[in-house]
């Protein structure tokens, strides 16, 4: 079809000065601002609120639909007032005769789709054009539909809702005299989303509002945000790396110890990339489900990732060398995220990422505090973005009993001991109880994890990782304030000790993980994340057998480790190799299995004493380790 790619209200010298493409417009004429986009490009007006979508060529598309109840595609800072009206030209792909693409009026939140506010006019690609009501709990109201000869599958198809206050009437293409009219006064928020449902790609070739006004988008429900006051109170706790580790990660670094001696170096390339990098925090955080679009999933996930081992990094290298360059900057991507950051979200994958990265940042600011690298408003601050946000994040799933489950308790877990919060610490290591009662069988398998990939298995190894990554760094830091969950046994009469066994057993010959009959080559992440290897990046999947081999010391666990050299990951701790590899402490070593002769069947907290600071010992028998 023929497009008109420019509106008749805009001056002839903005036409003009523009070249090669038409952005959306907006133009006032009589007090009555228009908008118009004919999608040359996708521009900041859009925000892609469910869904991947794209804008070239005069169109946009959906390229990768959203969740369940599809895509979305949200005007940003403008809405509809109560007198206006709003018309699209689009046309559909895929989907089934009842499926359908419209948008929605008045809605309220960003994100919201059809089920959560206002009102969607949609065509479904049988000719029924509908206007429903978002009822809440993903249920709709119907308030009027009818057949008609529009077919979105086939042809392009116009619709116009014209808002008269409580009425609204809706036409198709040229018609003057509306097909349907409704009256209903719950939603007026004003806020306008292009919306298609399901898997179905919407294709749009126009948008034209009357009556527009600047509009100042609402938080999500799902929204936890920051009131910007600093924490008031000032007692800090270790978390994981205190100053007597580092002396002695230093010491072995200049005695050419393994795995710090190939470990360090590492850090070093990586935390000197760091200082060419500038933080990127965006002001709302969230992360669609990572099977619906993995594409969309990593970039929103990325930023935060890369930004909180940036700054891990750096501090680690800070404290190492002395020098400021690498302190400063970490400071600035701890400042960048608690001074942009207005709101994080919930729903979706958010609250599951925000658990698993974030506690980098925290890593990042113990290594910090107190320094010069680091003014005290400024840790202040952190601390307090800290317990209102982060914290919070971490509760909205910490009721899960998979690995979702386990990543909240690693950011509660170092979140409570960041901030000295002795109750919160307790009710950490009561949840991690609970955690190891229900994840690990009598055989010290994690049946929640191991069938993973829809019962197939091929994803077992790597999410029993992913389950035993966090509850192993929440071990270490609970055992800082005194707990002991390395040593606990649950009623099957096993523990962590028992899984680290089973798991490794599997990394070593994976022929004999019993839950997947495929080929073996085809299981996922068996010791490194497959996606980054093939990017050329090697982040290990099982860097945590770092901390089982210093608890649960074994031959098995030795020769992976000698076998993979100083590991690191992406996920909450990285340079494990670097910051506890071969600092056996033989104290706190567990040779024998759980639930022994002679050993506590539920130690809890060691005599009701603190740990007497963390010291790393003298890197155990031999000291040094051929990797």
């Amino acid at each position: 079809m023929t497009k008109n790619r420019w509106r008749s209200s805009i001056a002839a010298a903005v036409a003009i000065a523009l070249v090669g493409f038409a952005p959306p417009v907006m133009a006032q004429a009589d007090e009555a601002t228009t908008f118009g986009d004919g999608f040359d490009t996708l521009s900041s007006a859009w925000a892609q609120a469910a869904g991947s979508w794209q804008a070239s060529g005069g169109a946009a598309r959906v390229v990768t639909p959203g969740s369940t109840r599809g895509s979305v595609l949200a005007l940003v800072d403008y809405g509809l007032e109560p007198t206006s009206s709003a018309t699209a030209t689009f046309r559909t792909e895929g989907g089934g005769e009842s499926a359908w693409a419209g948008f929605t009026v008045h809605r309220a939140g960003t994100t919201d789709d059809y089920t959560q506010s206002g009102y969607t006019i949609l065509v479904r690609n049988n000719g029924e054009l509908a206007v429903i009501e978002a009822a809440g709990n993903s249920a709709v109201t119907y308030h009027g539909r009818t057949a008609t000869d529009a077919r979105p599958g086939a042809d392009w198809v116009t619709v116009t809702a014209r808002l008269d206050g409580e009425q609204l009437s809706v036409s198709l293409g040229n018609a003057v005299a509306p097909t349907l009219t409704v009256t209903d006064g719950t939603f007026a928020s004003g806020g306008f989303s292009l919306a298609a449902h399901r898997d179905v790609r919407m294709v749009v070739d126009d948008v034209e509002l009357t009556g527009v006004s600047e509009r100042e988008e609402p938080a999500p429900a799902d929204c936890v945000a920051w009131s910007g006051e600093p924490s008031a109170e000032s007692a800090r706790g270790t978390v994981l790396n205190d100053d007597a580790r580092l002396d002695t990660v230093a010491e072995r670094v200049r005695k050419g110890i393994e795995p710090q001696a190939s470990a360090f170096p590492r850090l070093i390339d990586e935390a000197d990339a760091g200082l060419q990098r500038a933080p990127a925090p965006p002001e709302t955080f969230f992360v669609p489900f990572f099977y619906n679009n993995p594409t969309a999933h990593r970039a929103a996930r990325d930023g935060l990732q890369n930004d909180a081992n940036t700054a891990y990094q750096l501090a680690l290298a800070y404290r190492l060398t002395g020098d400021a360059r690498y302190g400063a900057h970490a400071a600035a991507f701890i400042d960048a995220w608690t001074g942009t950051v207005e709101c994080v979200r919930t729903s979706e994958d958010s609250a599951l990422a925000f658990s698993y990265h974030f506690p980098a940042f925290v890593l990042a600011a113990e290594l910090l505090r107190g320094t010069d690298a680091w003014p005290a408003e400024s840790e202040a601050a952190f601390a307090g973005f800290l317990r209102e946000t982060a914290l919070p994040i971490a509760s909205s799933i910490l009721h899960r009993t998979n690995n979702w489950g386990s990543w909240a308790l690693e950011l509660t877990t170092v979140g409570a001991a960041y901030l000295g919060d002795a109750a919160g610490v307790q009710a950490a290591y009561d949840r991690a109880v609970e955690l190891v009662e229900h994840q690990i069988d009598a055989n010290g398998h994690m049946p929640e994890e191991v069938t993973r990939n829809n019962g197939v298995g091929d994803y077992g190894i790597w999410y029993t990782h992913f389950s035993l990554l966090p509850l192993m760094l929440v071990a270490e830091t609970l055992d800082l304030h005194g707990y002991d969950l390395h040593s606990y046994v649950n009623a099957h009469g096993t523990g962590l000790q028992d899984a680290v066994e089973q798991v490794s057993g599997w990394v070593a010959d994976p022929a004999s993980f019993p839950y997947y009959a495929g080929d073996v080559a085809k299981l996922a992440n068996v010791r490194t994340i497959d996606y980054l290897r093939a990017t050329g990046v090697i982040a290990h999947s099982m860097s945590y057998l770092e901390l089982a081999q210093n608890r649960y010391p074994s031959d098995a666990l030795e020769q992976l480790l000698a076998e993979e050299g100083a590991m690191t990951t992406i996920h909450s701790a990285p340079y494990l190799s670097l910051t506890h590899g071969g600092l056996l402490d033989p104290d706190k070593a567990h040779p024998g299995k759980p639930g022994v002769p002679g050993k506590p069947e539920h130690p809890g907290r060691p005599g009701g004493s603190a740990h007497p600071g963390g010291h790393p010992g003298n890197g155990g028998p031999g000291g040094h380790r051929t990797r």
